[in-house]
């Protein structure tokens, strides 16, 4: 509930009161993302589900840490993607952008982008128990960090969610690349 408010509050005002292409080309992932669609659906595909699996790793690797012994950091970051992904949308400053920003609407459906988003707040859920190391109140000092045991294994419902949240990238990705496809 939390990331469909803060996708909708992102993206309704970037849409309106931020300028078209904001992002294009100043992120992190532009360095790595090219801006020139693959030769092939096949190829498009398998890069935006590379992309997608790290990020998904990327969370797993976070939730390995518990932030002052309450929360796993991995559940900070599908938000962070959340509000990334909307301020995108709402800017429209993807690398191969769309004719013109989406405004806010259901058509979003229609995307992928939510679809991957669901799926990393699935990984983040799913794992939510594996933190082998808690941060306490001094971040800096790494006498302040203690080693969580034991750590109990993942029960056969976090395995579905992963599983799931996995089936959501490979599809959403394959969404994705054809409307890469189309442009």
């Amino acid at each position: 509930m939390i990331g469909a408010i803060l996708f909708t509050l992102v993206w309704y005002l970037s849409y309106h009161f931020l300028p078209e292409g904001l992002l294009r080309g100043k992120t992190g992932a532009a360095i790595i993302v090219e801006s020139d669609a693959a030769p092939t659906m096949f190829e498009e595909w398998g890069k935006i589900v590379l992309y997608n699996l790290g990020a998904l790793l990327v969370i797993v690797l976070l939730n390995l840490i518990r932030y002052l012994d309450r929360f796993p950091l991995g559940y900070v970051t599908p938000l962070g993607l959340i509000a990334l992904y909307a301020v995108f949308l709402g800017t429209n400053s993807f690398s191969m952008p769309m004719a013109e920003p989406m405004a806010p609407s259901l058509a979003i459906i229609g995307r992928g982008g939510p679809y991957e988003m669901i799926a990393y707040m699935l990984v983040a859920v799913a794992t939510y128990n594996q933190s082998r190391f808690a941060l306490t109140e001094d971040m800096h000092s790494l006498k302040d960090i203690h080693r969580i045991d034991p750590v109990p294994r993942l029960s056969l419902e976090q395995w579905a969610g992963i599983g799931l949240a996995i089936a959501l990238i490979l599809l959403a990705g394959w969404r994705e690349a054809a409307m890469i496809m189309a442009l």
